[in-house]
C-alpha cells in the first residue's frame, strides 16, 4: 500500500513539475503585464522608436539604428537616410530610446537621459537650442533614478523611479510638421504638476499622458480632437484627468491626435481623433464622428501587453499575436490599402513566430518575434523597410542586421 502511495505521489510531482516547465516556457515568449502601484521598474528595451528611425538594442545596450538621419537622429554626421542598421558610434549601456521628429534621447541603465540631433525647441534639455545638429549625446541635466522616457516630435518626458514626470521641449503644438502654434516649450526639464505618482508614461506627436498609481490617467498639450479626454477640445499645458475611464489603466499611449490605453483587465479604450478610424470601433463612416471626447472600449481585444502607433495603432496580445487598426494609406495598419484605406477594427497581421515587442514610426510599424527577428511595415520613405524595399509594405518586410550584431 505505501509503495502505492509513494507511486502516486512521484507521478503527482512529477505532473506538477511539467506544468511549472510549461508555464516558464510560455512566460519567456509572452511579454511581461505591468502592474499598479509602484513607477514601473526599468525595462530593457530591444525595439525603440522615433517618427521616422528606428533602433534595435544589443545585449551590451548597443543601439544599432536606420531610418532618417538627416538631423544627426542617429548619431552619423553623414546625414542621410540610412536604410541599414548601424550601431551608433558612442557606446553606451542603454535601456531604451526615443525619438522625435529629428532628435533622439537615450535612457542609460544608470538613470541619465542623454540626447543627440535637432536641438530645435530644447529638445537636448542642457538650456541650449542651436541651429546646428549634434551628433554626440548631451546628458540631459537634473535628472535622476529615470525609469521611462518618452518623446513627441520636439519634445520629451522623463518618469523617475519615485513616480514623478518631467518635460522639456515642446511641450504641445497643433501642426507638428510645419511647426505652428508651439504652446510652451521648455530648455531644461520641468516637473509636471500630476497628483500623485505616475507609473507609466507616454508622449504623442502633439500631447502627452501619464497613468497615476491609482490607475487614473492625466494628459497634456494640444486638445483640438478630444485627445487629452477632459470632455473638451481646450488645449492644456497643465496634465489635467481624463473623465470616465470604465476601469484603472496600466499603460497608456497618446497618438497622432487621439489616445489609447490598456486597462488592468487587459482590455483596450481610445477617445480623441476618429476621422481615420483611429478609435477602432467598426464605424464606416468615421466623418459622423470625426472625434470621440471620452474613452471607448476598443471591440475584439482582450488580453493586451502592448500598444503602439500614431494614426494607427497596433496591439499585442499575451500570445503574442498582433492586431491593427487606423489609417491606412501607406499599409502601417498591416493590410491591403487598394482594400482597406483606413481599417476600421482591429485585423491580424501575421508573422512566422509570436511577436514579444512593437515600436511604431510616423507612417509604419515594427516587431520583433520570439525567433529573435525584426520585420516592419508602412511607408518606406525614410527607408525603414530597407534599400531595395518598394515605396511601401503592407506586408511585413524582414529587416536585415549586420552579422556581427549578434556577437555584441
Amino acid at each position: 500500500m505505501k509503495r502505492h502511495l509513494l507511486l502516486y505521489a512521484a507521478c503527482f510531482m512529477a505532473f506538477i513539475a511539467l506544468l511549472k516547465d510549461a508555464k516558464n516556457n510560455e512566460d519567456s515568449v509572452r511579454p511581461p503585464m505591468p502592474f499598479t502601484g509602484n513607477a514601473l521598474a526599468m525595462s530593457l528595451q530591444r525595439l525603440s522608436q522615433g517618427e521616422n528611425h528606428l533602433c534595435r538594442r544589443d545585449k551590451a545596450g548597443t543601439l544599432w539604428c536606420w531610418g532618417n538621419n538627416l538631423k544627426g537622429q542617429l548619431a552619423n554626421p553623414q546625414f542621410a537616410l540610412q536604410p541599414v542598421p548601424q550601431a551608433i558610434p558612442f557606446r553606451r549601456p542603454f535601456s531604451m530610446m526615443e525619438g522625435g521628429a529629428d532628435h533622439s534621447c537615450g535612457l542609460l541603465t544608470s538613470g541619465q537621459v542623454q540626447c543627440w540631433g535637432d536641438p530645435a525647441m530644447g529638445v537636448m534639455g542642457d538650456g541650449n537650442s542651436g541651429a546646428q545638429p549634434d551628433t554626440r549625446p548631451i546628458t540631459v541635466p537634473g535628472l535622476s533614478n529615470i525609469v521611462r522616457i518618452s518623446s513627441g516630435f520636439d519634445g520629451l518626458c522623463a518618469l523617475d523611479a519615485a513616480g514623478k514626470v518631467f518635460c522639456w521641449g515642446a511641450v504641445g503644438r497643433s501642426n507638428s510638421r510645419q511647426r505652428i502654434r508651439v504652446f510652451r516649450t521648455y530648455s531644461r526639464p520641468e516637473p509636471m504638476p500630476l497628483p500623485e505618482p505616475a507609473i507609466h508614461l507616454g508622449f504623442g506627436p502633439h500631447h502627452a499622458c501619464a497613468v497615476g498609481a491609482s490607475g487614473a490617467a492625466y494628459c497634456w498639450g494640444f486638445n483640438g480632437m478630444g485627445a487629452l479626454g477632459d470632455g473638451s477640445v481646450d488645449d492644456r499645458m497643465q496634465p489635467v484627468r481624463v473623465l470616465q475611464l470604465p476601469e484603472r489603466l496600466v499603460r497608456i499611449t497618446p497618438g497622432f491626435l487621439q489616445t489609447c490605453a490598456i486597462s488592468v483587465s487587459k482590455r483596450v479604450y481610445c477617445w480623441g481623433a476618429n476621422y481615420e478610424n483611429q478609435l477602432g470601433d467598426g464605424l464606416r463612416n468615421p466623418g459622423e464622428d470625426a472625434k470621440r471626447l471620452h474613452p471607448g472600449r476598443v471591440p475584439g481585444l482582450e488580453n493586451i501587453v502592448q500598444l503602439a502607433g500614431s494614426s494607427h495603432t497596433c496591439a499585442l496580445d499575451d500570445s503574442g499575436q498582433v492586431f491593427c487598426w487606423g489609417y491606412n494609406e501607406h499599409g502601417s495598419a498591416g493590410q491591403d490599402p487598394a482594400r482597406y484605406p483606413n481599417v476600421p477594427v482591429p485585423m491580424p497581421v501575421a508573422f512566422e513566430a509570436p511577436v514579444v515587442e512593437l515600436a511604431h514610426n510616423e507612417w509604419g510599424m515594427c516587431a520583433l518575434t520570439a525567433s529573435d527577428r525584426v520585420y516592419c511595415w508602412g511607408s518606406n520613405k525614410a527607408k525603414l523597410l530597407g534599400e531595395r524595399a518598394t515605396e511601401s509594405s503592407w506586408r511585413p518586410v524582414e529587416i536585415s542586421f549586420p552579422k556581427d550584431f549578434a556577437a555584441r
